[in-house]
């Protein structure tokens, strides 16, 4: 078994005789927001493409968690899916990256929940309606909605505001937080680069929703595309994208209604066309052999 390629793209004459390996990938879902008009989690973003690797590469999964929730407070960011040629994941060595679904909040200008948003293709989707974190993109954390919520930075979702709330996802999601009264605050969630945290203070930012976090498409990848994942509902969760695909995992990608937990996102790969491997949540890194 040979380890990970430091250049798996090699075309043309110096092209090597191996596999093609043929990705799908869903994030996880955002976590929903506790309390009585909390708003529903962001679902996960979806992105397909097909990669070229000398045989017996060894290529690293990770399958993020989906957002936790809280009784009272802001739900958790997700976290990303996606494939690495290293051990430890980085950006250095992404190939493929789906985005998360951002944490939802409560409370604003408007009192309307601030719903969690959907995992991103190249850039996530900024929380909102106030005090919401920033979206992630291909060069940038997404900052920080206010108070004392945390910027999005590489693979990483940011820190909602003060206070505890639902956990953030294996695979970069930021946790959630609120003030235990009007406020709450969602989490960003991860990606390539991950959304910011949303502000859990009162005026003049309130309670914000999770930024969701970016995709990643390796510039060398075969055929690849995005789905930008769905925004959350007044008190349900983003609807996981692409789930009539052959492939998808059940009760995957979603984000999670009112005070429930995001869905743990999936990932599928099939070598040379061959029958589909699926591979779900485990809390780890996977690897397997091309």
């Amino acid at each position: 078994m040979s380890g990970p390629l430091s250049n798996p793209f090699l075309y043309g004459a110096d092209a090597p005789l191996g596999p093609h390996v043929r990705f799908k990938i869903w994030g996880a879902g955002g976590g929903g927001s506790g309390g009585g008009d909390g708003g529903g989690g962001g679902s996960g973003g979806f992105v397909k493409g097909t990669t070229l690797q000398d045989e017996g590469t060894t290529l690293y999964i990770v399958v993020g968690g989906g957002g936790g929730t809280h009784g009272t407070y802001g739900g958790g960011g997700a976290g990303y899916s996606g494939v690495f040629t290293g051990a430890t994941p980085s950006q250095a060595n992404a190939l493929l990256i789906a985005g998360g679904g951002s944490g939802a909040g409560r409370g604003g200008t408007d009192g309307a929940p601030n719903k969690g948003r959907g995992g991103g293709g190249t850039t996530g989707t900024a929380g909102g309606p106030s005090g919401g974190g920033g979206a992630g993109t291909q060069s940038a954390g997404g900052a920080a909605g206010g108070g004392s919520a945390t910027a999005g930075a590489a693979l990483t979702g940011g820190r909602g505001g003060t206070g505890n709330g639902g956990a953030g996802g294996f695979g970069g999601g930021g946790a959630g937080a609120g003030d235990g009264a009007s406020y709450t605050a969602g989490g960003g969630s991860g990606g390539y680069y991950g959304g910011g945290g949303g502000a859990s203070t009162g005026a003049p930012t309130y309670g914000g929703g999770g930024g969701s976090g970016s995709g990643f498409i390796h510039e060398d990848a075969v055929s690849a595309s995005f789905t930008s994942g769905n925004t959350g509902g007044d008190s349900t969760g983003g609807a996981a994208v692409e789930s009539g695909d052959d492939e998808y995992e059940a009760n995957t990608g979603a984000g999670g209604n009112r005070a429930t937990a995001g869905e743990n996102g999936s990932l599928s790969y099939s070598i040379d066309e061959a029958s589909w491997v699926t591979i779900s949540y485990s809390g780890g890194v996977v690897n397997f052999d091309t």
